[in-house]
């Protein structure tokens, strides 16, 4: 008995320990991705036709509108950190930092994963936790505050929203599919795909956010209007 309880939590650290080789690192999009068809629901069309991209995208108070907003950011690092019993990403955008413990649903709580240098957490990320399905790094999020899974659209994530991104390198490029799950909003889930480059970095930049606005956006209609 005494061996085989000695022997198991040093295969689970040998696992761990391959897939922090691969996954951690500094990265960064690679393209802008690919999406399935978007099928909402009755109620998740009146959210996004309500939505005004210049009033409700949460960028402009430096909030994060939902994890797959964050991940999509062209030219922003990501820095993903594997320890034994947790994940640390790192992203640049808004000075965001998430901490998801690896294990099941029971680690779940009430606070959410992410927060920013200034210690503001956002349940627009949720509440994740993280596990090892082969190669592949699994992180489920739920307990959501309401946002936006693509702001340029409208599009809806929900309190009952369901996430999970899986992580997967290949070839030194990381892949991560994000699929969003929610019987309110949508008919069928909205999978997300997206690739990442590794770079020769250490880590993040400060982003040091300051709330926004776009009215670089409508001064640009204007004057395109008056050159017609």
């Amino acid at each position: 008995m005494k061996t085989i309880a000695l022997a198991f939590p040093a295969l689970l650290f040998t696992a761990l320990g391959q897939g922090q080789t691969a996954i951690s690192g500094v990265w960064m999009l690679s393209g802008p991705g690919t999406e399935s068809e978007i099928r909402l629901t009755v109620a998740g069309d009146q959210i996004r036709s309500d939505y005004d991209l210049l009033v409700d995208d949460p960028s402009l108070y430096c909030t994060p509108a939902s994890v797959s907003r964050i991940w999509a950011n062209p030219n922003s690092r990501i820095k993903i950190q594997e320890q034994q019993d947790s994940i640390a990403i790192s992203y640049e955008l808004f000075d965001l930092r998430r901490y998801i413990p690896i294990g099941n649903a029971s680690l779940l709580t009430s606070q959410p994963s992410t927060s920013n240098l200034a210690g503001t957490y956002f349940q627009e990320m949720g509440s994740s936790f993280a596990r090892y399905e082969g190669g592949k790094l699994i992180i489920e999020s739920r307990n959501h505050a309401p946002g936006y899974i693509r702001t340029s659209r409208g599009i809806p994530q929900g309190a009952d929203t369901v996430a999970i991104e899986e992580l997967l390198v290949e070839d030194d490029r990381l892949h991560i599919t994000h699929t969003y799950s929610d019987d309110e909003l949508y008919e069928e889930p909205l999978v997300l795909e997206y690739f990442f480059r590794r770079l020769d970095a250490e880590d993040v930049d400060i982003y040091e956010c300051t709330d926004a606005n776009y009215d670089w956006f409508l001064e640009l209609n204007d004057n395109n209007s008056e050159s017609k």
